[in-house]
């Protein structure tokens, strides 16, 4: 099995994650890293070298061309060369909330005999604790074992390699700079017919305080309905794409406007950002129709 990281320019975090990495048990299979560096950054370069005396396998390669879905197509080029039979994603803002993380997904995915198994995420912020923000990137989850699930990100998955090699390239060039290329390929294995089961094995995500407030939720909103879009658009017929976006922006209007009243009402700040989230949304799905496009990762958080 490989671990695949995708990394730029957040040495300190990278280092916290496969500190975390080196713990995980693993009964049954053997697991290998392997981290790409979209940045060609010197100081990840020495992060990594920092663990090559460790029993665990680590390899690092440098993605010149920059944008996450180039990084993210590049590990799994790299770990299709292997014989892993699976690839784990996770992002390096990230770390598995115990050292069964690997050990419950590949378990899962063996009794489930399915190509695809995903967890949810646990925001943090930058004191290892939970406020407003946190609350709203990440809800409480409600997702039971095994449960089968339509959609899957890469911050915490685990992939076949042969359902990686009919897929590949996995991860459309379209949405280089843009984000959602993971949901577009979610959605890719969806309609190929891939099942994706829900684990109970979490992961960890610092949220810096760049990102804790209205603005970035505001974009995060607009951007995440512009990729929902885009991504049905590359998939499905025009017309059902059309009458789907329609309806599911009106409702994301009508909860986003009626979570901006009820935080009026009662004066809280959580609510409000989700509602100017939704609100957002719901115009970022109907500016995907447009062509118009937000930079997701212009701008890099972390350290």
């Amino acid at each position: 099995m490989t671990i695949g990281i995708i990394t730029y320019k957040r040495p300190l975090w990278l280092k916290r994650l496969l500190l975390e990495l080196m713990k995980q048990k693993a009964e049954g299979f053997s697991f290998s890293i392997l981290v790409v560096d979209n940045a060609n950054d010197a100081e990840t370069q020495q992060v990594v070298r920092s663990f090559s005396q460790n029993n665990i396998e680590i390899s690092y390669f440098v993605e010149s061309n920059r944008g996450i879905v180039s990084a993210r197509n590049r590990v799994v080029s790299e770990c299709l060369k292997t014989d892993a039979h699976y690839l784990a994603f996770i992002d390096d803002d990230e770390w598995p909330e115990n050292d069964l993380w690997l050990q419950r997904l590949f378990v899962v995915a063996e009794n489930e005999n399915v190509d695809i198994v995903t967890s949810h995420v646990i925001s943090v912020n930058e004191e290892m604790s939970k406020n407003w923000a946190t609350e709203i990137l990440y809800p409480k989850n409600t997702l039971t074992e095994r449960e089968r699930v339509k959609v899957f990100y890469t911050n915490n998955v685990l992939l076949s390699t042969s359902m990686l090699s009919k897929m590949s390239p996995c991860f459309d060039e379209r949405f280089a700079m843009t984000g959602a290329s993971d949901y577009h390929f979610s959605l890719k294995c969806q309609l190929a017919g891939y099942e994706c089961v829900y684990a109970h094995s979490p992961v960890l995500e610092e949220l810096p305080n760049s990102r804790a407030n209205l603005k970035w939720f505001c974009r995060r909103g607009f951007r995440s309905g512009i990729g929902y879009t885009r991504a049905h658009l590359f998939e499905e017929a025009f017309l059902k794409v059309v009458v789907k976006c329609f309806i599911l922006s009106g409702v994301r209007f009508i909860r986003g406007t009626a979570l901006i009243i009820q935080s009026l009402v009662i004066r809280n700040k959580s609510c409000l950002a989700n509602g100017l989230f939704r609100l957002c949304s719901s115009v970022g799905t109907l500016a995907g129709f447009l062509g118009i496009k937000h930079q997701e990762y212009k701008y890099t958080h972390g350290k």
